[in-house]
């Protein structure tokens, strides 16, 4: 069984949000290039949007969407969070005349949502409270729409496979005599030493 540590250390650092439809599916089609929050964040980004279970079906016959036909439970794409501002009286207007809702209240955030990707098939998953790490199964049905986006994450695959690299020196270390592992060690620095040697040549 993974330790908790374990688990935590293979989560990648992009973050969903999970939002009642239709407002996931107005962000898809490119009508809704907000999302509306009480709430502002720092992370900046790759943002997974996941339906949640309920579906608000007044504001879905308001859009001109059937309430029926909407995913729901399930990531059902990709977008990138470039900036959260206060939330504006032109942000409200708009939002109206594309049938998003969009009521005017102070004090909201408008989270700017860019390069809306819908997945091809929805992936069944449960939400969360507020922003959320998804998982790695998550993570890799999603890679390829994450690619497209040409953002890069600090996870990446790259940084994946050092992570693992680093995992299997710490599993060879820890069955060594303190020889061992003092000949390693300086081996590994001798490595290092020549490989910043051939940079500064």
């Amino acid at each position: 069984m993974k330790s908790e540590k374990s688990t935590q250390d293979t989560r990648i650092s992009i973050r969903a949000l999970t939002i009642r439809q239709p407002f996931p599916e107005l962000i898809l089609r490119k009508r809704k290039p907000f999302e509306v929050r009480s709430w502002k964040t720092n992370y900046r980004g790759p943002l997974l949007i996941h339906s949640a279970a309920k579906v608000m079906a007044n504001c879905a016959e308001k859009s001109g969407l059937r309430p029926e036909a909407l995913i729901t439970s399930a990531f059902v794409g990709v977008v990138v969070l470039s900036e959260v501002r206060p939330y504006t009286r032109a942000d409200s207007k708009l939002l109206k005349q594309r049938r998003a809702m969009g009521g005017w209240s102070p004090g909201q955030f408008s989270w700017v949502l860019t390069k809306p990707i819908r997945f091809a098939s929805p992936i069944k998953a449960k939400g969360k409270l507020g922003l959320f790490a998804v998982s790695p199964s998550v993570w890799r049905t999603a890679h390829r729409y994450l690619r497209e986006l040409k953002v890069r994450t600090r996870n990446d695959r790259s940084q994946l496979t050092a992570q693992m690299r680093s995992d299997a020196a710490r599993r060879a270390n820890a069955s060594r005599t303190p020889e061992e592992r003092s000949r390693a060690a300086l081996k590994a620095w001798a490595t290092r030493r020549k490989g910043l040697s051939k940079q500064m040549a």
